[in-house]
């Protein structure tokens, strides 16, 4: 029985992808070791988004060789279809680059046509090491902002699963007892209107109404100019989506924003928020925040900052802005010095900290739906888990208690993090 290791960097797409190869490559005949252990094939699907991706990307590399000097490496993802011709100079010992688009063929190049694995597979069962499963619904995106590499190494064309396809993954994946599916997709929000009838994310959300007593649907990031129609209005009615978008703002600044190629205002970005707040009270809004980018001043940094307290994000994720070869921005000037973006980078992170607990306070003494993830504390019998805003509560309960849905009274809170304690446990 061969053994392979496979190794995931960046986005939810990227960790959807290789569960696929998972999948496919033990249906084959594989099994499957940690990337720490010696293997006949070393598989690291990569991220490019940032400088920093690319190192780790480099460096996962090199540990391949170290683990198994005569594996065969396969190197896939972002950074390998960006840079293929400058990985096989830099790393003569990776055996293969394949980019994205033949990145789901790497079971059949390696297994040969005469080998046992299924042609005909379309979608995962399981999702590995996760209580949670992600669903690709969609790829590609073409908005082009003038600091991103996606559309370059992902393609700007957009290509959307077929409905029936979707539901057909997620039924599975609720009969093999995850609790929560999360759609996932380059763009999101672009999801359908590729096919043929067009469709929108949320026709393919009111398909998936039939699951709303069994599971629960959290949707990744949607870009806040692409937010579908009616979306929100089926959030406010329907208890099967969590009262979470994740909706990446990158300046609270009107000029970096145009520079950056985001096709919206900060004025259009608070109106939306607002309005959701008003269909959804619940709801958690969480965001994206680039610091530096070329030209990026002391006072649109403040901007940003005094924005991002206005808006009072539930969470954020803070990027130092990174330079991309092959996209608009990479030559734009004056570069931020890094002891700024740090500075920025800082000051943002502190004020994540007190959204995040002002957030999680005005939900004391309510009683929440709560999906158990992760063990705390086995000995002690402390749990964890997020509810369907998105607030991370840990509470003591057994251990059938891992993996189920149940509704918990929130006690207090820390930094954003909640103690509570168990009051139902949901039975489907």
């Amino acid at each position: 029985m061969p053994k392979v290791a496979l190794a995931t960097l960046g986005c939810k797409v990227n960790q959807y992808e290789t569960q696929f190869l998972r999948e496919c490559l033990i249906q084959a005949g594989f099994r499957e070791v940690s990337f720490k252990e010696k293997a006949d094939f070393y598989i690291i699907n990569t991220c490019s988004v940032t400088e920093r991706a690319d190192h780790k990307s480099e460096e996962l590399i090199k540990a391949a060789k170290k683990n198994g000097s005569n594996a065969h490496l396969i190197v896939t993802g972002c950074y390998a279809e960006a840079g293929k011709d400058n990985l096989r100079k830099r790393f003569p010992q990776i055996d293969l680059v394949l980019g994205n688009k033949e990145k789901l063929k790497i079971p059949r190049i390696i297994t040969g046509p005469n080998e046992n694995h299924e042609d005909t597979k379309s979608f995962i069962q399981t999702f590995h090491a996760h209580s949670r499963a992600f669903v690709k619904i969609e790829d590609g995106c073409d908005q082009f902002c003038s600091y991103c590499r996606v559309p370059y190494v992902r393609g700007a064309k957009i290509k959307s699963r077929a409905p029936d396809e979707v539901l057909k993954e997620v039924e599975s994946l609720i009969l093999n007892g995850f609790k929560e599916i999360v759609l996932v997709g380059v763009n999101l929000a672009l999801y359908g209107r590729d096919l043929d009838p067009s469709i929108s994310l949320v026709d393919l959300l009111r398909g998936m109404q039939c699951f709303e007593e069994t599971t629960r649907v959290r949707l990744s990031s949607l870009e806040p100019h692409l937010l579908p129609s009616g979306l929100i209005d089926l959030m406010g009615s329907c208890s099967l989506i969590c009262a979470h978008l994740h909706l990446p703002l990158q300046s609270g600044d009107p000029e970096i924003l145009q520079r950056m190629g985001r096709k919206y205002s900060p004025d259009q970005y608070r109106r939306l928020v607002e309005n959701i707040k008003r269909t959804v009270p619940s709801v958690a809004i969480t965001t994206d925040v680039m610091v530096g980018f070329p030209g990026e001043t002391q006072r649109q940094f403040l901007n940003t900052y005094h924005f991002v307290r206005e808006i009072e994000f539930s969470r954020l994720h803070i990027f130092r802005f990174s330079p991309r070869i092959e996209t608009r921005a990479y030559s734009m000037q004056p570069r931020v010095e890094e002891k700024v973006k740090k500075e920025r980078s800082n000051y943002l992170r502190e004020l994540g900290k007190d959204l995040a607990q002002n957030f999680a306070s005005c939900f004391l003494g309510e009683s929440l739906r709560v999906l158990v993830e992760e063990t705390v504390d086995s000995k002690t019998g402390w749990f964890s888990g997020y509810t369907d805003n998105y607030i991370r509560a840990s509470f003591k309960g057994e251990n059938e208690l891992k993996n189920k849905l149940v509704m918990a009274r929130l006690l207090s809170a820390n930094q954003g993090e909640v103690l509570g304690e168990v009051e139902k446990v949901f039975s489907c």
